[in-house]
C-alpha cells in the first residue's frame, strides 16, 4: 500500500516567505509596534535598577562607620520598587499584546487555509501528501503562533537590554566590560554550533511527522480496504517505522536544544568568574 502521495515540501525561498508573512501581519503591525516599544521600555527600566542598587550599596557601606542615612536608603528603595513594578507592568502588557496578536493571526491563517483548500483542484491533493497538508494546517501554524508569542517581543526587549547593558558596563569599567563580552562571545559561538546541528533535526522531525500523519489519515480513511486485504499487519509495521523515525528526530532535536541552557549557564558562570578575577587584579 502506498502511503505517501508526495514528499514533504520545504521552503524554497526563506526571504520571500518572510516577506509574505510580513504582508499578512500588516493589519497587526500597530499592535506589534506598541508591544515592541513597551518591551523596550521595560528593558530600559531593568537596566537602570542595578545602577541605583550600586548607589544604595555605597550609602550603606559609607554609613557603617558614620551612620547609615536611612532617609536616602528609603528613597532609593522606594524608587527601585516603583521602577521594577513599572518594568513588570510593561513586560506584562507586551506579553499580553503579543499573545493576543499571535492567536488572532493563527486563527486568520487557519480560516484562509480552509478557504484555499476548498478552492484547490483535486490534482493538488494527488500530488501532495495528505499528512503534509494536515501538518501545515496544525503544527506549522501552531509553530508560527508560538514563535510570535514567545520570541518576537522578547527579542526586542533582549536586544534593548543587551545594548543598554553594554553601555552601562563600559561606563562603569571598560576592562571588565571587555572581559564579560569575550566570555559572552564564547557562549554565542557554542550556541551557534548547537543551532546548526539541531536545525536539521527539527526540519527532519516536521518531515517525518508529515509522513506519519499521511499514513494515519490514509489507513483510517480506507480502513475497510485494509482489513479486507489483510493489510493491518503491514500498516502497523509501517506505522511503527514512521513513529520511530519521528521519535528519533524529535529526541535528537530536543537533546541538542536542551544543551543550550546548561552551556549558557556554564558560560555565564565562567564570565562571572573572569570578571571577578580581572576586577580583583585591577583593584590591586
Amino acid at each position: 500500500m502506498n502511503n505517501k502521495r508526495g514528499s514533504a515540501e520545504k521552503p524554497k525561498d526563506l526571504v520571500l516567505g518572510t516577506k509574505k508573512l510580513m504582508q499578512y501581519l500588516h493589519r497587526f503591525m500597530p499592535a506589534i509596534i506598541i508591544a515592541f516599544i513597551v518591551s523596550a521600555l521595560g528593558s530600559v527600566l531593568s537596566i537602570i535598577g542595578p545602577n541605583k542598587l550600586s548607589e544604595l550599596t555605597d550609602i550603606i557601606t559609607e554609613g557603617l562607620l558614620i551612620g547609615i542615612d536611612l532617609t536616602a536608603v528609603a528613597n532609593i528603595a522606594l524608587f527601585l520598587l516603583i521602577l521594577y513594578l513599572f518594568s513588570a507592568l510593561f513586560n506584562f502588557i507586551s506579553g499580553f499584546i503579543m499573545a493576543t496578536v499571535a492567536n488572532k493571526f493563527a486563527r486568520e491563517l487557519r480560516e484562509k487555509i480552509s478557504k484555499k483548500i476548498n478552492r484547490l483542484p483535486l490534482k493538488y491533493f494527488d500530488e501532495h501528501s495528505y499528512g503534509d497538508i494536515l501538518s501545515r494546517v496544525t503544527n506549522d501554524i501552531d509553530t508560527i503562533g508560538q514563535s510570535m508569542n514567545q520570541s518576537l517581543a522578547s527579542l526586542i526587549g533582549a536586544i534593548t537590554l543587551f545594548i543598554g547593558t553594554i553601555i552601562m558596563m563600559f561606563v562603569t569599567n571598560w576592562v571588565m566590560a571587555l572581559t564579560a563580552i569575550i566570555a559572552s562571545l564564547i557562549g554565542f559561538a557554542f550556541m551557534f554550533i548547537i543551532m546548526i546541528k539541531s536545525q536539521k533535526y527539527f526540519d527532519l522531525r516536521q518531515t517525518e511527522l508529515g509522513k506519519l500523519n499521511d499514513h494515519i489519515e490514509e489507513v483510517y480513511s480506507s480502513l475497510n480496504v485494509v482489513k479486507a486485504y489483510n493489510g493491518a499487519t503491514d500498516a502497523e509495521k509501517e506505522f511503527n517505522r514512521l513513529d520511530n523515525a519521528v521519535y528519533v528526530a524529535n529526541l535528537k532535536s530536543q537533546f541538542l536544544s536542551g544543551l543550550m541552557q546548561p552551556i549558557m549557564s556554564f558560560i555565564g558562570n565562567f564570565g562571572y568568574l573572569a570578571v571577578c578575577i580581572v576586577g580583583g587584579n585591577a583593584s590591586n
